[in-house]
């Protein structure tokens, strides 16, 4: 096969993650790294360049970009869900809707998981779809500002509990 030698580096770069192959390829396509040759009809790359390429820091940069333009309903439910570790319970997300502070965050639930960064399971759990993509989204919160949206956050929470 004429792609198999670029379908086994993908593997090896991205451990078979669907998200990181299909981010990494879009990475290298966006570079020029791969590219459709239209005289050929088939698509042409360097393999020694995909090769060197060091995935773990160019997939959390694009992943950086790629949320530095979301909309600021899914910036936030991003962030929420960072404060939060690996994976939060929707009834959290709906709590926090209804403040003030966090309005609309449940729009970006939606938004969040249509762009494919979080997924939710029967019991009504988020999670993010990788670690990379969890420590991306916590990279949203300037780190001079981390411990003020933390405390900020569980202030919050705590009113639902305690009014």
């Amino acid at each position: 096969r004429i792609c198999k030698s670029l379908s086994d580096i993908l593997f090896q770069k991205t451990k078979g993650n669907p998200f990181f192959m299909l981010e990494f390829m879009q990475s290298l396509k966006s570079r020029d790294l791969l590219q459709y040759n239209s005289h050929q009809k088939r698509w042409v790359w360097n393999e020694d360049i995909i090769r060197a390429e060091d995935i773990t820091d160019n997939v959390l940069h694009l992943l950086s970009s790629k949320m530095n333009g979301l909309s600021g309903d899914v910036q936030t439910l991003l962030k929420v869900m960072a404060c939060f570790g690996s994976s939060t319970n929707e009834s959290v997300i709906g709590y926090l809707n209804e403040s003030a502070e966090y309005a609309g965050v449940r729009n970006g639930l939606e938004g969040a998981l249509s762009d494919g960064f979080i997924v939710k399971d029967e019991e009504g759990s988020l999670q993010f779809v990788h670690d990379k993509v969890r420590e991306a989204a916590y990279n949203l919160i300037p780190d001079s500002d981390k411990k003020q949206f933390h405390y900020h956050l569980g202030k919050v929470l705590y009113s639902f509990c305690d009014g």
